[in-house]
């Protein structure tokens, strides 16, 4: 029967949930019902007719009224649904898909019983849903309009909520929905969720997934005394004592409570016996693992049926298994240039120091040894658990025994750049005797002390040495477990050099050159097998050479070989220039030898300022004296270059002054020919390269205009232009 108190609270709902969801804003108890539909790779199985009054399909698409029980909505419903998984996210994951329509039961596509409840008792009943529809399908016309009802057995309605239009959204978005509502004295009642919005083809279609039907209540509030949080960890056997606490809010005018706790990550709670106040006192580390805590709660009575209880959050607590004992040699030995302490002593792992086999005083790790005293260790995890048993360890501080000699060594600079290629580990036996000794390099003294790793020297046989860091330092540790340090001191002694090219020229008028090294080297070898400073070498003779030299410095000498190749040269022939002109500042000449230019040359239009090219750029128009010179000393040649232009007008009104048209340096080519046009090409004059126009046609004087050339040079190549006739 429908009570005064049930129509006022469905009548509060109605009015008050149409807009948003009224989930619990409480704590919540563990699910009465809780309905995911499962999972597997391929279509679920039917819910039955007493669930849902649509059609089940086993396989293709959905038509109007049909549901089925699927892990994706792939091949559902062509591209007019969106692709989705479920609520979770589980590619396995069931979900109840719905094609919706108006059916003769208002649409109800889920229906379930829900028993075994507690009166007095308020509950959460809840689902996520979403609007499958794709908006790019372009139905957007009709939505899923879904309520959520509670009835007692006789179908009254207790509760209702409902969720409104159900938007698309552009990738498909699930939601949760729900309400709450309080039971007077019902045990049992049947939940139903239905779609109220008008039939589609295509539209208003849903998924729904994870139904829950739980208890809700007060909000429970956790700390722990003397704690930031609620989550510890602790040693197993460890002597403990933390207060568990909780706080609730207004709610339940007789709150009973009851302790908990999981060993299984909350997949079971045991009730602690004896624990049902709002404080629980942890005690008990004697069993390693992980353990959740919660307090359950309920109105009075309900309290002893799960049904009605609502949960805290959970409290974590991890035991740590207690460690194993410390492995390490009983008697173990230092040196005193270690300055050992306590952090030297080599055991299997982390270690906690006591001056007693049980119980004393624990020594910090800094603390140095003392030779003949025995340290007591206790594995210690990284959460500060330590084992039960203690390792006993006597050390024995030694004196080093090994002599050093710290070294000079002087060695040749090859390049005579202060940076040399040294392998240092080849001066071991002058630095110790010890044939067994450990030898490290490092650049700083602290380093090699210390054995910083980022001081060693990585590649200690291709050691690069400069002036900047002339010492090398070694860290030698000896059978007696000494280290030392020993020092290499390396200096660089130049190299001879000598003042050859790569190439000596012979002039062909010579026959003859003589090649000398320098003087002053203490051994001169050549690749001829003479020893003097210089050789000679003639025509006959030419190729490559080779010459050593030496300079002594006592123990050690240094010595430089020089490579080079004895050439013909001589004079060289200019054969022709290749010239670019016809600009006002944009010409080019190119030299051109001949085959019997045989040296090395540079090239030079002043006699003065040489280069290497044979190409000379950004000239203006004129004569240039172009000078070739051997770099083997056999001489120079010149010769004159023209580079070509034409004036821009001409002014024939016999002043003396460009009163005759003519090409610059036209001279220089004889056979040079010019064709002069008027402006509407009628053919007026015709010059050679030392002939030139005075601006008139048979006898008569030609008026002020533009006048057309074409210039024929002897190598065929023309060019057109124009110039201007002022008058």
């Amino acid at each position: 029967m429908v009570t005064k108190h049930h129509l006022l609270l469905f009548c509060c709902l109605i009015i008050t949930t149409q807009a948003y969801t009224q989930l619990c804003e409480g704590s919540l108890g563990d699910p009465v019902a809780e309905i995911n539909f499962g999972s597997g790779t391929s279509v679920g199985a039917a819910l039955g007719t007493v669930i849902t009054a649509f059609t089940y399909s086993s396989s293709g698409e959905l038509d109007e009224g049909e549901y089925t029980i699927a892990n994706s909505t792939s091949g559902l419903k062509g591209n007019a649904w969106h692709v989705t998984s479920d609520h979770t996210g589980d590619t396995n994951g069931y979900m109840m898909v719905i094609n919706s329509a108006v059916l003769s039961e208002e649409g109800v596509f889920y229906r379930k019983s829900v028993t075994g409840l507690c009166g007095n008792t308020t509950y959460e009943f809840s689902a996520w849903l979403m609007n499958v529809m794709n908006p790019s399908a372009g139905t957007d016309e009709y939505h899923p309009d879904v309520t959520f009802r509670v009835s007692d057995t006789s179908g009254n309605i207790l509760g209702s909520y409902n969720t409104g239009d159900i938007q698309q959204t552009a990738t498909g978005t699930w939601v949760q929905y729900g309400f709450f509502f309080t039971l007077d004295s019902d045990t049992e009642v049947v939940i139903t969720i239905l779609n109220t919005a008008p039939s589609a083809h295509p539209g208003n279609d849903i998924v729904l997934d994870d139904i829950t039907f739980k208890p809700c209540g007060p909000t429970i509030t956790n700390s722990i005394d003397n704690e930031s949080g609620t989550n510890l960890v602790v040693c197993q056997d460890e002597i403990v004592d933390y207060t568990f606490q909780t706080e609730i809010s207004a709610g339940y005018s007789d709150p009973r409570f009851q302790w908990q706790f999981s060993d299984d990550y909350g997949d079971s709670w045991n009730d602690i016996a004896g624990e049902t106040t709002t404080d629980f006192h942890f005690t008990d580390t004697s069993t390693a693992g992980d353990y959740l805590y919660r307090v359950s709660l309920a109105n009075g009575d309900n309290i002893n049926s799960t049904t009605c209880r609502i949960a805290s959050d959970e409290y974590y607590v991890e035991v740590s298994e207690k460690p194993e004992a410390l492995v390490g040699e009983s008697e173990q030995t230092f040196c005193t240039t270690q300055n050992p302490t306590l952090q030297n002593i080599e055991v299997s792992s982390s270690a906690i120091w006591y001056d007693a086999l049980t119980d004393g005083n624990i020594i910090p790790e800094t603390t140095s040894l003392v030779d003949g005293n025995t340290y007591y260790g206790a594995q210690e995890t990284v959460n500060g658990c330590e084992s039960e048993e203690r390792i006993a360890i006597t050390v024995h501080i030694v004196t080093p025994s090994l002599a050093l000699n710290d070294i000079t060594i002087d060695i040749c600079d090859t390049d005579n750049d202060e940076v040399e290629l040294v392998d240092v580990t080849a001066y071991e036996s002058q630095l110790s005797n010890c044939t067994d000794c450990q030898y490290n390099y490092y650049s700083t003294r602290a380093g090699a002390e210390n054995a910083v790793a980022e001081d060693e020297i990585a590649n200690a046989t291709s050691y690069i040495w400069n002036v900047e860091n002339p010492i090398v330092y070694v860290r030698i540790v000896s059978g007696d477990k000494c280290s030392q340090v020993a020092e290499i001191s390396l200096s660089l002694t130049k190299t001879p050099i000598i003042a050859l090219g790569d190439f000596i020229g012979l002039c062909e008028a010579d026959e003859r050159v003589t090649i000398d090294a320098g003087f002053g080297f203490d051994n001169y070898e050549w690749s001829t097998g003479e020893t003097t400073q210089t050789i000679t070498v003639t025509t006959n003779n030419i190729g490559a050479y080779w010459v050593s030299v030496s300079e002594d410095h006592g123990t050690y000498s240094c010595n430089t070989t020089k490579n080079f190749e004895v050439v013909l040269s001589n004079v060289a022939t200019i054969s022709s220039f290749d010239i670019q002109d016809w600009t006002a500042n944009n010409n080019s000449i190119e030299v051109i030898l001949s085959d019997a230019s045989l040296g090395d040359y540079e090239y030079s239009l002043d006699n003065y300022n040489y280069q290497d090219s044979a190409l000379f750029t950004d000239l203006l128009p004129g004569e240039y004296t172009v000078y070739v010179r051997d770099k083997n000393g056999c001489g120079i040649t010149q010769d004159l270059a023209y580079i070509l232009y034409f004036p821009k007008f001409f002014t024939p009104n016999n002043d003396g002054i460009n009163d005759e048209w003519v090409i610059d340096y036209a001279d220089t080519e004889p056979a040079l020919m010019v064709k002069i046009f008027d402006r509407y090409g009628k053919f007026l004059k015709q010059l050679n390269g030392t002939s030139s126009w005075d601006g008139t046609y048979n006898g008569h004087t030609m008026p002020a205009s533009d006048y057309w050339f074409v210039v024929t040079r002897n190598d065929g190549t023309s060019l057109n232009g124009h110039f201007t006739l002022k008058r």
